[in-house]
């Protein structure tokens, strides 16, 4: 595979790539698809984890232990996967 070097400012915007992002040209004719090799869905941020936990302090209705909701897929669905 051929590899391309990412200056400073191409490499911090892909850092911050929340999925895969299309790589433009100065005429805006897509070059390729860059995809992260760390998926965005396993680590969420600080700042998503603090949002999670205030919505769950406002809305305790809202929330339930994990062991009532796997009863509630084994109901529906006839067990676990």
């Amino acid at each position: 595979m051929t590899q391309i070097l990412a200056d400073a400012e191409v490499e911090k915007q892909l850092e911050g790539a929340n999925g895969p992002v299309e790589v433009v040209n100065s005429n805006g004719a897509v070059l390729g698809v860059f995809t992260p090799t760390k998926p965005p869905h396993l680590r969420p941020s600080r700042e998503e984890l603090e949002r999670r936990r205030e919505e769950a302090r406002k809305h305790p209705e809202l929330c339930r232990p994990l062991s009532d909701f796997w009863a509630e897929m084994e109901k529906r669905h006839g067990g676990r996967s």
